[in-house]
């Protein structure tokens, strides 16, 4: 009976050693899983930031554009109108 006893002991003794080391190892990710959310969260607004900027710089460019369209096409009228005023001399 007392050998029973002490398998008994060994075994709840085994339980509750393997019990503290599963809490730690819980812990453990746990805490994992939050700086993980955490990083989540500053990729997002990383994100969201370069797509505020992305937007901003194809306003610019498209604003450039038109711009360099309207001076070409300024330039090629007054060509046009160099052209025959002097094909009218």
């Amino acid at each position: 009976m007392m050998k029973e006893i002490e398998d008994l002991e060994k075994m709840l003794d085994t339980m509750i050693e393997n019990y503290r080391k599963l809490k730690e190892e819980n812990r453990e990710l746990w805490s994992k899983v939050k700086q993980l959310n955490e990083k989540i969260l500053v990729l997002e607004k990383e994100k969201e930031q370069l797509e505020k900027t992305l937007e901003n710089h194809k306003r610019s460019l498209n604003t450039l554009v038109e711009k360099i369209q309207r001076f070409l096409s300024f330039t090629a009228n007054q060509e046009m109108i160099q052209d025959e005023e002097e094909s009218e001399r």
